[in-house]
C-alpha cells in the first residue's frame, strides 16, 4: 500500500538488509509501505513487521533482488524514510571482506570506526540545496568521531555471544566505492591504515542516521579474505552470495535478538542541532516523474 512518510505506521526500530538479506520472513505484503522522499525514492518498499514482539521497519539496501549496485544505492532516501516513520535505532547488515587474522571468513564483525575512500556519493542532508519555498536546514557540521552507536553496538555483541557465534566486538571499516573488489596493492594499503575489514555500502549509512539523530550499528558478515592475505582465493561475487545464503539463518537470529534487546529507554546519542533535523525532515518529497513508479 503506498502511504507517505508522515501519514505510516510508526516504529522505532530500522532494520537495513545487506546483500542476502532482501526481506524478513513471514511479512505479508499488505504491510508494504511505499514512501517518496525529498531525496527520490528508497531502495523499495518499506516493511513494517513484528520482530521479537516488536514493530520494525525493514528496507533492502540493495532493493528486490540485489538491483542496485554499492554506488547507486539511495542511501539519503533510505535513512530519512525510516526517520519519517518514527525510527530512532537503526541496525544494518553487510557483507565485508576480512584484510587481517582475526577477521575471517565465516566470522561476524560489530564496527566501530570507518575510513571512507568512496567519491561521488550524497552523503550529506545540509548540502546547501533546498527547493524552493522551503525552510533551509541550514549549514551544519556532524561530530563523527564515533560513527557508530556504542549502546547499539554493545546490544549487537551480546547477541553474538549469547548466540555463540564467532565474532570481533570491534573493528575498522573501510569503505570502497565498488562495483569491482580491490586490487592486492590497494587491499595491502587498506591493512597498513589501519582497516580490519572492508565494505562497499558502510558509508554514508552511519554519518547520515547521526545527522537525522538516530542511533546506527551494523552487524558485518565476513564472507573471504578480499584478495587473499591468508593464502586463500581472492574474492569472487559468487562465493561472496554462496556464503551469504548459508550464513542466513546466523544473521537473522542475531538482528532477531538484537532487536528484543533494544529496550523502550533506548535513546540516540543526539549530535544534530533538532530543529535542523526538523526542517530536513519538513522538505516536501521529489515525486516521481509521470509515468514512472
Amino acid at each position: 500500500m503506498e502511504q507517505r512518510g508522515r501519514d505510516a505506521p510508526r516504529a522505532r526500530i530500522g532494520i537495513i538488509g545487506g546483500s542476502g538479506t532482501y526481506s524478513l520472513p513471514g511479512v505479508a505484503p499488505p504491510s508494504e509501505l511505499t514512501i517518496q522522499t525529498p531525496y527520490g525514492t528508497p531502495s523499495g518498499p518499506l516493511t513494517l513487521a513484528q520482530v521479537a514482539g516488536r514493530t520494525v521497519v525493514f528496507v533492502p539496501r540493495h532493493g528486490a533482488g540485489h538491483s542496485l549496485p554499492p554506488q547507486k544505492i539511495n542511501y539519503r532516501a533510505n535513512l530519512w524514510a525510516l526517520k519519517s516513520l518514527g525510527v530512532e535505532a537503526v541496525i544494518s547488515s553487510s557483507a565485508v571482506g576480512g584484510l587481517r587474522a582475526g577477521y575471517g571468513p565465516g566470522s561476524f564483525v560489530v564496527p566501530d570506526q570507518l575510513i571512507d575512500r568512496t567519491w561521488g556519493r550524497n552523503d550529506t542532508y545540509f548540502d546547501g540545496m533546498t527547493p524552493t519555498g522551503a525552510e533551509p536546514p541550514g549549514v551544519q557540521h556532524l561530530p563523527a568521531a564515533e560513527p557508530y552507536c556504542p549502546r547499539l553496538r554493545a546490544r549487537l555483541a551480546t547477541a553474538l555471544s549469547e548466540l555463540e557465534l564467532p565474532h570481533a566486538p570491534a573493528g575498522t571499516v573501510v569503505v570502497i566505492n565498488g562495483p569491482r573488489f580491490s586490487t592486492r596493492a590497494e587491499s595491502a594499503w587498506f591493512a597498513a591504515a589501519g582497516a580490519d575489514i572492508i565494505s562497499m555500502t558502510q558509508y554514508p549509512e552511519p554519518v547520515l542516521a547521526a545527522e537525522l539523530n538516530m542511533g546506527f550499528a551494523n552487524l558485518a558478515y565476513v564472507t573471504d579474505s578480499d584478495t587473499g592475505h591468508d593464502g586463500s582465493e581472492p574474492v569472487t561475487a559468487e562465493a561472496v552470495f554462496a556464503r551469504l545464503k548459508n550464513a542466513q539463518p546466523d544473521i537473522l537470529a542475531v538482528l532477531e535478538a538484537t532487536v528484543a534487546a533494544v529496550g523502550d529507554d533506548y535513546a540516540p546519542t543526539l549530535l544534530m542541532d533538532p530543529l535542523s533535523v526538523n526542517r530536513v525532515m519538513a522538505l516536501p518529497p521529489q515525486l516521481p516523474a509521470a509515468g514512472r513508479p
